[in-house]
């Protein structure tokens, strides 16, 4: 069992992104010492704290990550969406600069739930790339996957719709159950597996309820105290959207997740609807459920309306 040294920072990757600013504001909350990547130095965060460390690096640049990884134990590795190519190379960079700087220890956070038998979809092809590097390096690690994230109803587009229209419009069936979960309890359990020393597991982390579409609203609808409809988002629809906000191209590869939930229902329950159950490494986590994330997130909600 790695024990964590406290007076030494925990290493975060793309910290200024959904899933990386949850893990900062997670290891802040609990009093940890943070060292904050972002790739571009303007973009650093205003949460302030002697105990964040904000540093610039490039998962493109081997050397720039050997830098920040200086003195560093313990990391929260994610690479951001590409080509299977272009994160496995990312990725191989980290781990060549975990291994360089002597870190100890990392937690992969993967974007999503992958498949676990081979396949051809590209986000789960790059998955297993990724995962297959990490076993490779011979470090340490634990992986912590979502199901689906709520912070999905807090995009530009979404709050559009929900605040707005009255409506969430995911490209994804209504009928399909869910167990939502968020990008702070992905964060608090990557953050509990690095103190607690637990790695070598694969943690499929998800919400307490899995609910349908008509189900999930009727819970955004109690936390808003406002009526919200379901209205599933055509795939094609949904691409374009992705392309204007991430880049041309990356729309197609953001909905052939969907694509494949739309044509393999049987594997979309596995990865989507089963709830979060007890495991080793995590023994007393507590997943939020939607109602309670929503109220939380109401000021959120509101400021965009």
């Amino acid at each position: 069992m790695v024990i964590i040294d406290h007076s030494k920072p925990i290493l975060v990757f793309l910290a200024n992104g959904v899933q990386g600013s949850a893990v900062v504001r997670a290891a802040h909350s609990q009093g940890l010492k943070v060292r904050a990547l972002v790739r571009d130095p303007a973009r650093f965060s205003r949460l302030n704290s002697t105990a964040i460390e904000w540093r610039q690096a490039n998962l493109d640049q081997f050397d720039s990550l050997v830098k920040v990884c200086a003195g560093i134990d313990h990391a929260v590795l994610q690479v951001p969406i590409g080509s299977a190519s272009t994160m496995l190379v990312q990725a191989q960079n980290a781990l060549s600069a975990f291994k360089s700087a002597g870190v100890r220890s990392f937690v992969l956070k993967l974007a999503s739930a992958s498949r676990h038998l081979p396949c051809e979809e590209p986000s789960f092809v790059a998955n297993q790339m990724i995962e297959d590097a990490a076993r490779d390096s011979g470090l340490d690690f634990a992986i912590v996957r979502p199901t689906m994230y709520l912070e999905n109803l807090l995009k530009p587009s979404a709050l559009v719709d929900i605040m707005e229209k009255g409506i969430f419009a995911p490209p994804i069936s209504a009928t399909q159950h869910i167990a939502w979960t968020s990008a702070d309890d992905c964060a608090k359990a990557a953050l509990m597996l690095l103190e607690r020393g637990s790695m070598g597991g694969d943690h499929r982390i998800a919400g307490p309820e899995s609910i349908t579409g008509a189900e999930l609203v009727a819970l955004i609808s109690t936390g808003l105290g406002r009526h919200i409809s379901y209205k599933a988002q055509p795939l094609d629809e949904f691409e374009r959207e992705v392309d204007v906000a991430m880049g041309a191209g990356i729309g197609q590869r953001v909905a052939s997740k969907f694509r494949y939930f739309a044509a393999h229902p049987d594997e979309a329950d596995v990865i989507l609807a089963q709830c979060f159950a007890p495991q080793a490494g995590l023994v007393n986590f507590q997943p939020s459920n939607v109602e309670t994330w929503v109220r939380l997130n109401r000021e959120n909600f509101f400021a965009k309306s």
